[in-house]
């Protein structure tokens, strides 16, 4: 009797240290999910600088073109459309290849935005513009982008959720 007294306390406390085990295991786990999770939200405190531009702003060929023909050190006032005029200096003026030709201008109006401008010539001559407007210190920026028809824009984008906060 003693003897199967001992095997159903053994017994009992065995599965009461089970149910414990689970239970931190079940906390650990939550707690690790809720971290993780949290991680993922993005938090950031820059403020919007284009709060007060259209979210597409149609750029010209032209204008786009403009951008190539100033040399570095020079000042340069690029008009996209009526909505947004970039005035600044330019800080490099680079022909990489016989098709590839990169600019890039610091504003001296949009709190020191970085326009940056890439003109690639294809193999069949058409040219194609990459390019972005983007400041380290704002939440908000451009990405210039060529629709179906051929026309080029600088679309609204969030540099929150590309460039890591420090």
């Amino acid at each position: 009797m003693c003897r199967l007294n001992d095997i159903l306390f053994y017994q009992k406390t065995n599965f009461q240290s089970m149910k414990t085990i689970f239970k931190l295991n079940a906390l650990c786990l939550l707690m690790c999910i809720t971290y993780f999770a949290n991680a993922q939200v993005s938090n950031s405190s820059r403020p919007d600088l284009f709060n007060s531009y259209s979210a597409v702003i149609p750029a010209s060929v032209s204008e786009l073109d403009k951008a190539f023909t100033i040399r570095k050190a020079t000042s340069i006032q690029l008009n996209f459309s009526d909505k947004l005029s970039f005035t600044g200096n330019v800080l490099s003026s680079i022909k990489r290849y016989d098709n590839l030709s990169s600019v890039i201008i610091k504003s001296t109006v949009l709190q020191n935005s970085i326009l940056s401008i890439s003109k690639r010539i294809n193999d069949d001559n058409t040219i194609t513009y990459v390019g972005r407007i983007i400041n380290e210190k704002y939440a908000d920026g451009y990405v210039l982008e060529q629709d179906k028809s051929g026309n080029y824009s600088f679309n609204k984008i969030r540099t929150a959720d590309l460039i890591q906060d420090y």
